[in-house]
């Protein structure tokens, strides 16, 4: 039988049926034979090859999952197992964003979008009446919101690209509602990359949809102040977890994965994030996958109190903070949603060097790259920007490490790059 693996995963003695990329970024002059030496392993692993396929008859086949990490927990944290060794130990080396749907024709992708244009305006309906009847301090109609799940579920498996640049589009006003819709989908979304098991989709969807619902608490003149927030106000803010919490406790239909969620999406790694300070250890997998979440859309998002970020800005953002998110988590993150970092280096398919400087306006997974650097010369050229999403010539293949090609300073340089005139 047949398994898609990656690279990392591998061990002496399973059988490569197959490995995916072009030729250029296959390290061996075959792509299918018996993987028997150390060499070989570590060639492969260290290449640009992400992702391969085994055929057990003929080899050794998939090797057993690790056993999840014990944790002690506090009162409700926790409700999946927290990070598994398994993604603690990986170490994928310049990983690329990867795309497991299948790629739509235009006229499928235009009906796909017109599906989500509806899906999204009848979740924003939907969670503007569930958060009025926990404001008026009813409980929450969880089951009431399960088909809308199910429907933002479907449509991050046809393509996720799809829903996730709609949802980003946000007036002010509707940022409370669609926030919550964006986060589920982006859940979905992560928890699809990450395999985790399809019995706990549902419950990881309706987290992202839930999270924010203790913000019902807080008085709007407060969420939707467009100044600085003073110490006061600020201490109000930090009780909608809690508060979240205690109105998704009295509901029925809600599983202790989804108030954990609410609970937990503001701690952080290093033990001071709110409203408990909670030791990283104490953190589930998916309470960290939605810290990372709800930042990226809330930073992405157009809000009263400033303007958004694109999203390659907020993912290079993102990632030089420190003590925030689970770094490996985070750049799983990334992985999933396709979207390079500005200031990424990156190797062009017509052999030259890049730096991202954005994306595409029409499609936030094509990047802006900005060439400067030839590799058939190894010499600097006149730096071109250019739009992989219209250019059919041109195609990112890897991520490269600024070291080895010689950029021991590279936030120096790159900040040179961003502010250079592109030809």
């Amino acid at each position: 039988m047949l398994h898609r693996i990656e690279t990392t995963r591998l061990e002496l003695g399973m059988y490569i049926d197959s490995l995916e990329g072009t030729w250029l970024e296959n390290p061996f002059w075959r792509s299918s034979f018996l993987l028997s030496t150390p060499e070989q392993l570590e060639t492969l692993v260290c290449s640009y090859v992400v992702w391969v396929t085994i055929d057990d008859t003929k080899g050794k086949g998939l090797p057993k999952p690790a056993e999840p990490k014990k944790v002690s927990k506090s009162k409700k944290s926790s409700i999946l197992p927290a990070v598994s060794e398994a993604v603690h130990s990986r170490s994928v080396v310049n990983p690329m964003p990867i795309q497991d749907y299948k790629p739509l024709s235009r006229r499928e992708r235009k009906a796909e979008t017109k599906k989500a244009s509806a899906i999204i305006a009848r979740s924003r309906t939907a969670v503007m009446s569930l958060f009025e009847d926990a404001r008026l301090g009813n409980a929450v109609k969880a089951d009431k919101m399960a088909p809308l799940v199910d429907k933002i579920s479907r449509s991050v498996d046809v393509d996720p690209t799809i829903i996730l640049n709609m949802s980003r589009i946000k007036k002010k006003d509707e940022y409370t509602y669609l926030h919550s819709v964006a986060v589920c989908a982006l859940m979905i979304n992560f928890a699809r990359k990450l395999r985790i098991p399809e019995d706990q989709m549902h419950d990881i969807g309706m987290a992202g949809l839930l999270h924010d619902v203790g913000k019902t608490a807080i008085s709007d003149d407060v969420l939707m102040k467009p100044g600085k927030l003073d110490a006061d106000e600020w201490t109000e803010v930090k009780t909608h977890p809690h508060r979240g919490a205690e109105i998704l406790e009295k509901s029925k239909g809600v599983s202790d994965v989804v108030i954990d969620v609410c609970l937990g999406h503001h701690e952080k790694m290093d033990g001071t994030g709110y409203p408990g300070k909670v030791d990283a250890d104490c953190l589930s997998l998916v309470t960290r996958m939605s810290s990372i979440c709800d930042v990226y859309d809330a930073i992405t998002s157009q809000r009263p109190y400033n303007e958004p970020l694109s999203a390659s800005q907020a993912l290079a953002k993102m990632g030089s903070w420190t003590g925030h998110f689970d770094k490996l988590i985070y750049r799983d993150f990334v992985n999933c949603l396709g979207i390079l970092p500005v200031g990424t280096l990156v190797r062009l398919s017509q052999g030259e060097l890049g730096m991202v400087i954005g994306e595409s306006p029409t499609d936030f997974s094509a990047p802006i790259v900005r060439a400067f650097h030839s590799l058939d010369s190894d010499k600097a050229i006149t730096p071109v920007d250019i739009d992989t999403s219209s250019d059919q010539t041109q195609d990112v293949m890897a991520i490269e490490d600024p070291e080895i090609w010689g950029f021991s300073d590279w936030s120096t340089v790159s900040t040179a790059l961003m502010a250079t005139k592109a030809a």
